[in-house]
Formats: C-alpha cells, sequence, structure tokens
C-alpha cells in the first residue's frame, strides 16, 4: 500500500468510497451530510487541506483516504485550537478494504506531514458510534480531551489529541 496525494481524478472513487464507509457505521448519515462528504473537490481546493489517499500496491485500487487540514480553514473544526494545531477529517477505509491497516497508515501520514510542516500537536473529532476508530487512535497515542468535545443537534463529537512534539 502506498499513500500519496489525491488527483482530480481520484475525487469520484474518494466520494463513493467516503460515503460508503461512514453510512456502514450507521443511518445518521443523511443526503445532506452524505454530499458533504462527496465534495471531495471543494474540500480539496480548500486553503490548508491535503486530501490524501491510499491505494494498493497492485493495480493501484483506492483503499481509503483521508483529508489533512495543517492551517485553520473551514476544515479545521477547533475553532478553540492554539497556535500550532492541526487535525484531520473524514478518514474513511473502503468497507470491502477494510482490516488491512489502511486506516493507521494514513493516520501516521497525517502525523508525519504534520511534524514536518512544525505542527505542535493534532486534535481530531469522532462521533460517539466510531469506536474502531478510537482504538485505533488510542493505540496510535491519542489521548481523550472531553473538555473540547463538541455538539451538533443530537450528535456529539469526542475529542482527541495527539501531541506532536516529543510523542
Amino acid at each position: 500500500m502506498r499513500i500519496r496525494e489525491a488527483t482530480e481524478e481520484d475525487f469520484d472513487e474518494i466520494a463513493r468510497l467516503t460515503v460508503a464507509a461512514y453510512r456502514a457505521l450507521d443511518t445518521w448519515v443523511g443526503d445532506d451530510y452524505a454530499a458533504h462528504l462527496a465534495d471531495v473537490a471543494g474540500r480539496a481546493t480548500a486553503g490548508g487541506v491535503t486530501v490524501l489517499v491510499a491505494e494498493d500496491d497492485a493495480g493501484g485500487r483506492l483503499l481509503g483516504s483521508v483529508t489533512l487540514t495543517l492551517d485553520e480553514g473551514p476544515y479545521f473544526e477547533w475553532a478553540h485550537g492554539i497556535d500550532g494545531d492541526c487535525g484531520f477529517r473524514m478518514l474513511a477505509v473502503d468497507p470491502a478494504a477494510q482490516g488491512r491497516g489502511t486506516g493507521p497508515r494514513l493516520v501516521a501520514e497525517c502525523i508525519d506531514r504534520a511534524r514536518a510542516a512544525g505542527r505542535k500537536r493534532m486534535i481530531i473529532g469522532s462521533t460517539e458510534w466510531m469506536t474502531t476508530a478510537h482504538r485505533m487512535y488510542q493505540r496510535i497515542g491519542f489521548r481523550r480531551v472531553p473538555e473540547l468535545d463538541q455538539q451538533w443537534g443530537d450528535i456529539r463529537g469526542l475529542c482527541f489529541t495527539l501531541d506532536l512534539i516529543d510523542s
């Protein structure tokens, strides 16, 4: 598997696999949020954002994607963050490709790029029912920070952070 920056040719497949991955978790992904998840071109052209993909070595099939937010902008959800914060969003692994280590590889690439860019802390959110992701984040070294949790209507976003300096 290799991780690389997404190209415009990848956008339709990223949209498909992202919506499929989120909908496989639960039925809360309505049409409005699915359209937001599928707007890969919109986030790829937003400031401070890099869309990454994981592709398999045999044939280049896309296995997953993540949106890295190194700077403030519309895709960095933590307005109360500190200078040097960054994050990622919309981590998604195609349901047909799950269990191969794609998620951890995408997160590791985000961490490596954030450190290379001199960022100090990675701060991410995850809904309560994304328990597989929670376990992965904690294995990588993220810690829960409940005081930074967010609430969007009935949906609670759990906050996780990772210090990028000396971690």
